[in-house]
């Protein structure tokens, strides 16, 4: 069997991630999409020398589609982190790179750097977020809470803060929502249970808070829970989302 070339097969890559004209018929798009997930599969797995390659290919030669820059970052942070950490908070803290690649660099750094993710990433979402300067805030909460997961530490303080904080965009407030539903705690509950309750307007967050407490609580404390609200609810079609939830669970 021939040795390893990184060269060749970073060359190859580059192919597999390039697509095929818009107007291309649908099998080749298909076999695109199946190619491309293959080769990232397999050179995730490749030696440390691929990773420099990729690197260096990324930052010499400079392809110009975001889909090429990401995907040689992906498989420089996944064979070769210490070399690609650097270069994963440059683009996603330093305004200027496709927007796309830099999102997909935040998400990088969340998983190969978990550590250096957290102590970038936490005081952008706790101080005052500038989306000029910044990936969307949904990329940089997914990152973060990634690395938490990785590191195995607690994320519902910063979680419960962002869900129940009606100033942020809605979507960040629904992926952190999401993510409390995952992490049952005391807190998240008190977060989730005033999300739940809360008079924003917004039904779709409160339907998520629902579903959370619903999967994460004893059934008993739940029902609970949930008639108490809608005795409560001025909102007719919200007690009706709670009846639904009622019947399926409760009765």
């Amino acid at each position: 069997m021939a040795a390893p070339d990184p060269a060749r097969e970073i060359r190859e890559l580059i192919t597999a991630l390039t697509p095929p004209p818009a107007t291309a018929i649908p099998v080749l798009k298909s076999e695109f999409f199946s190619n491309k997930k293959a080769a990232l599969e397999r050179l995730r797995l490749a030696s440390p020398a691929h990773g420099l390659e990729a690197l260096r290919v990324y930052r010499e030669e400079r392809p110009t589609l975001p889909e090429v820059q990401s995907g040689l970052l992906d498989i420089a942070a996944h064979t070769n982190p210490p070399a690609t950490e650097e270069l994963l908070v440059k683009l996603t803290t330093t305004f200027g790179e496709d927007l796309y690649v830099r999102k997909q660099a935040a998400k990088l750094l969340g998983k190969s750097a978990p550590i250096r993710a957290i102590d970038v990433i936490e005081p952008i979402l706790r101080g005052k977020f500038d989306d000029r300067t910044y990936p969307p805030e949904e990329s940089l909460l997914e990152a973060w809470l990634t690395a938490h997961e990785t590191l195995e530490l607690d994320p519902v303080p910063l979680l419960a803060l962002v869900a129940t904080d009606i100033k942020r965009p809605m979507d960040v407030r629904h992926a952190a929502t999401k993510a409390l539903g995952r992490h049952p705690s005391p807190l998240s509950r008190q977060a989730l249970e005033t999300i739940l309750v809360e008079s924003s307007g917004n039904g779709y967050i409160r339907r998520l808070a629902l579903q959370a407490l619903s999967a994460s609580l004893p059934r008993e404390e739940f029902c609970a829970l949930a008639l108490k609200v809608q005795d409560r609810e001025a909102d007719t079609e919200f007690v009706m989302v709670l009846e639904d939830h009622l019947v399926k669970s409760c009765r």
